[in-house]
């Protein structure tokens, strides 16, 4: 009967002493962030004050003692492990706060300590781990991809670290999406050349860019008017904004809507994204790192002033009695309007007086895919 009595005792005091361990809440804020671009130069564990503070990590002790803890790192780019080390703390403690700075460094803080000798992170060590990550590094960059720092604590132990499966645990990861330039393909030219002369509706603004799951797309159309086209050197400071992709929306390729466009009128319009980096990863629209294409200008004419120009633009053309092109009339070609010497634009009386100049001369046509 008193060894029941004393089984009993110690099945009692068991809740107690579970009680009595310390356990941890371990949490990352934020946990993710987006960037275009991210810097090797920005993640030096050699000098980590000089890091821009990404995240914050806080552990909490949910128990009532004061303890020290043990704080295992491990640092994955794309699944693949670069960094793994283990942080101890000074004191007895209930809580601790950390940003990037205290993770990704070679130095002991004033907080925690490299756990074992010969475990603090170098760039060369975590490169070595993955050719592709090497090469961007060395060149300044990291690549496309998922940079992970993933967290876990146990109360401090002198035995080694054997299981994480069961420890609170945490993680952070920076998203990096490069972005690439942003090529406009129509209506229109690039600023510079002879406008093009664009009818119909609705019109459609088609563009390349590299897309990503952050990255919001900007429209901005400006209108000038007849016989004041823009140049390179006045289409920032000059003419009306006739469009821009309203606040808190994005643009995709193929925009198009029935926008009030006057014959006659000069139209240039450009595409922008705000660019994220590890100063500034928020999606935002202001500030002045911005992604932008070049100007694309067209000017904008009716249905019947295209018409009328086109058949003009034809008349001139059967004035050069060449049989080929007379040939492909009878087949259903018609002219677009535009004559191109160089890779400069040339539409209107422009490309007209150009056909002009060829009026006596003898030329060759040739007809091409």
């Amino acid at each position: 009967m008193k060894r029941l009595i004393f089984i009993l005792s110690i099945a009692l005091m068991l809740p107690i002493l579970v009680a009595a361990r310390a356990d941890f809440e371990v949490t990352f804020s934020p946990r993710t962030i987006s960037v275009n671009s991210f810097s090797s130069a920005s993640f030096d564990p050699f000098v980590p004050e000089l890091q821009p503070v990404l995240t914050t990590l806080t552990i909490s002790n949910t128990g009532t003692t004061p303890v020290k803890i043990d704080l295992k790192l491990v640092l994955e780019w794309n699944n693949i492990s670069l960094v793994e080390t283990i942080f101890s703390s000074k004191e007895n403690l209930n809580s601790w706060t950390l940003t990037n700075r205290d993770l990704i460094t070679n130095k002991a803080g004033s907080s925690f300590d490299f756990k074992y000798p010969g475990t603090n992170i170098t760039v060369k060590d975590a490169i070595d781990k993955s050719p592709t990550l090497k090469s961007a590094v060395l060149a300044g960059y990291f690549p496309d991809g998922d940079l992970k720092f993933k967290v876990w604590v146990r109360e401090y132990l002198d035995s080694p670290w054997t299981n994480d499966i069961d420890l609170p645990y945490s993680e952070f990861t920076i998203k990096i999406r490069n972005a690439g330039n942003i090529t406009l393909l129509s209506p229109g030219v690039p600023i510079g050349k002879t406008p093009a002369l664009v009818s119909g509706f609705p019109l459609s603004f088609l563009w390349n860019s590299q897309l990503t799951d952050f990255n919001d797309f900007m429209l901005i159309i400006k209108e000038f008017p007849p016989g004041n086209p823009p140049s390179v050197n006045t289409v920032e400071r000059t003419g009306a904004v006739f469009y821009e992709t309203p606040a808190g929306n994005s643009e995709n390729s193929g925009f198009a809507e029935f926008l009030p466009f006057t014959g006659g009128n000069y139209y240039a319009w450009k595409v922008t994204t705000a660019l994220a980096t590890e100063y500034n990863p928020k999606k935002q629209k202001t500030g002045n790192n911005f992604l932008s294409s070049n100007w694309f200008v067209f000017q904008f004419v009716d249905e019947e002033s295209a018409s009328t120009s086109i058949s003009e633009f034809q008349t001139h053309l059967n004035m050069l009695q060449n049989n080929t092109l007379l040939i492909l009339y009878t087949e259903g070609y018609v002219p677009t309007g535009i004559v191109i010497i160089e890779d400069k634009v040339y539409s209107g009386q422009d490309a007209i007086q150009l056909i002009d100049a060829l009026l006596g001369q003898e030329i060759s046509v040739e007809l091409k895919n």
